[in-house]
């Protein structure tokens, strides 16, 4: 029986290649994003503390307050630039996303097709061996009868 070769093995290879690195930029790409999540957890804890030392100031060290509120507002502005990092990073992560479920579209595409052309090729074989099965059988019928009648 001949063996079935799918004519876009290469193809198929390639794509599974593309998932591949895709997947790996993704998994590069969440692992910032993790790192940024928790930068941001942090400033957000310094900035609360910021906050706090300025209402402390106002209440009980006036002189400091200005020093306090300068604290206060730079903490605040790494806070936003945080944030916006972050807002930054989930739409590059986002895109990393969107390229590995169209790689892993074609590679599934490319699978699926392997498959009906092996189904195919199967079925084609078989029709094949089944013929020959029955020309065998009409030969020996037939040698049966030319036997018989002689």
């Amino acid at each position: 029986m001949a063996r079935f070769r799918f004519r876009l093995e290469a193809s198929l290879r390639i794509a599974e290649q593309a998932l591949e690195r895709a997947q790996r930029e993704f998994a590069q790409e969440v692992k910032i994003w993790k790192g940024l999540l928790e930068a941001n957890d942090i400033q957000q804890v310094q900035c609360n503390v910021a906050q706090e030392v300025q209402r402390d100031a106002g209440r009980h060290r006036p002189s400091e307050l200005g020093i306090c509120q300068l604290f206060a507002s730079e903490q605040q502005l790494r806070l936003y630039q945080c944030n916006a990092e972050l807002r930054n990073q989930e739409h590059i992560m986002e895109n990393a996303r969107h390229i590995v479920l169209e790689a892993h579209r074609e590679v599934e595409k490319l699978e699926r097709l392997k498959e009906k052309q092996s189904k195919a090729f199967l079925l084609a074989e078989l029709q094949k061996e089944q013929k020959i099965l029955d020309e065998t059988g009409q030969v020996l019928h037939w040698r049966r009868q030319i036997v018989n009648t002689t």
